[in-house]
């Protein structure tokens, strides 16, 4: 019986000798890849896993493991995977997407906002940046959203409407923004939940169909939820851009709807500037910053209003207040550059027209 069990061991320990368990870089990499090709997940996690505790300037190793964590829902161990990735190569869009996503899961929504506005930095206009990125550009503007910053967020989803088309979550949340609704999709109440829907299916048909489908929607919006805040405001931001003469009576029903909204204020105040309506435009403005304060749009009404009635130096006090709330937007910088020149300050114009270089190559990519 001894002999027996001491012939079995000595088999064994043969067998295992024949197989030794992966030991080297090249080895573990290999097993990974083969792993999770083979849709072995768990073994290619613990492979990958083993690979960078030996190598840990491997970046394909951590973005392998990240992918796999989020494929699998664990967002805190792929967060902490693709930071790794991301300290190797900072370049990489697709990790900062990856990151920015997990951060949305995990809720740490600052992070995720920064790290996925990296992402859409470093995907220039026109390259081909996939689904991931696709995700990615939708999860920012809905953060974008959540911060107020609506303009930018329907910039945003209309590039991600251009290359998707068609996609039911995404089109649901730009109704938030039309709506200038400063939430995430999962707080909509079930109140809210048509209006919402109906504003986001116009956007999503205004960036994707003919313009006649999107008339329809927004006759079709305005009808159902004539009292909605804002929705004569997206109707009359819609009206603005191509037919600017009928804008004007829907950002004064906003008004009978929501008296101290700023938003219309300061569309009126633009459209009444064109018209040369100077001193209803002024007043507008006016009212606009006393009612938002920190807002950039009503200060930079205001400096149109004042710059077209030919008052330079208000222009640019209401210039340099939009300066101090918003200094990184080269457009800002640009404007006062043209009122300095006109007040004939070629010191100060010089200066922030460097400002404008600086920041327009910095932003390049930011609308």
């Amino acid at each position: 019986m001894i002999r027996r069990l001491s012939a079995l061991l000595l088999l064994a320990t043969a067998a295992a000798g024949q197989n030794p368990p992966p030991q080297t870089f090249e080895e573990l990499s290999t097993l990974a890849q083969k792993a999770y090709e083979s849709n072995r997940p768990d073994e290619a996690a613990e492979l990958y896993s083993r690979a960078v505790q030996l190598r840990p300037d491997w970046t394909e190793g951590w973005w392998a493991i990240g992918m796999i964590d989020y494929e699998r829902d664990r967002y805190p161990e792929c967060r902490d995977a693709l930071n790794h990735m991301v300290e190797l190569d900072s370049s990489a869009a697709p990790g900062w997407s990856l990151l920015g996503l997990c951060e949305f899961r995990t809720k740490q929504y600052d992070a995720a906002f920064q790290h996925l506005k990296k992402a859409h930095m470093l995907v220039l206009p026109g390259q081909p940046g996939g689904p991931l990125h696709d995700m990615a550009d939708y999860h920012l503007s809905m953060l974008l959203t959540q911060q107020g910053a609506f303009e930018v967020a329907q910039e945003i989803f209309l590039r991600v409407a251009r290359r998707v088309h068609s996609n039911p979550d995404m089109m649901f949340a730009a109704g938030l923004p039309s709506l200038r609704m400063p939430i995430l999709p999962s707080v909509v109440t079930a109140e809210q939940h048509d209006v919402v829907a109906m504003a986001g299916k116009t956007f999503w048909d205004l960036a994707t169909q003919e313009p006649e489908v999107a008339e329809a929607d927004f006759k079709a919006l305005v009808s159902k939820y004539p009292k909605f805040p804002n929705v004569h405001y997206f109707y009359g931001t819609y009206l603005a851009a191509r037919h600017p003469d009928d804008c004007a009576a829907e950002f004064q029903k906003e008004l009978t709807i929501t008296p101290d909204s700023a938003p219309a204020r300061v569309q009126l105040a633009l459209r009444y500037t064109i018209e040369d309506k100077l001193p209803e435009a002024v007043k507008l403005a006016r009212e606009a910053v006393a009612l938002s304060p920190d807002s950039v749009g009503p200060q930079l009404a205001l400096a149109k209003a004042l710059r077209t009635q030919g008052d330079n130096s208000g222009a640019l006090t209401a210039y340099q207040a939009a300066e101090r709330l918003d200094p990184v937007t080269p457009s800002i910088r640009l404007y006062l550059v043209n009122v300095y020149r006109a007040l004939g300050r070629v010191e100060d114009m010089r200066h922030e027209n460097s400002e404008y270089q600086r920041l327009k190559a910095e932003q390049s990519n930011w609308p």
